[in-house]
């Protein structure tokens, strides 16, 4: 399993490169709708790259929780106990 740093830090990049942002510019304190602009296809695409690059498995149950890259970093985390 990944550490918190780890999966920070893939998190803050993955999304970079989804909204062709600069890294620098995404904290994890970024709300998905509301500073990063996500869209359904954004989010499916967050989604899986996060399950095909760090081998987990996000429930649907999970996705209403996501408001912050920090809530996200969190399911992340439970998902690979």
């Amino acid at each position: 399993m990944k550490s918190i740093d780890e999966v920070n830090t893939y998190l803050l990049a993955e999304v970079a490169k989804i909204k062709s942002l600069p890294v620098e510019s995404v904290t994890l304190e970024s709300h998905i709708l509301y500073d990063l602009y996500f869209d359904s296809v954004d989010l499916i695409d967050l989604l899986t790259s996060i399950e095909y690059d760090l081998n987990v498995v996000i429930g649907d149950d999970e996705l209403e929780n996501f408001t912050t890259l920090a809530s996200v970093s969190q399911a992340i985390l439970q998902c690979g106990k």
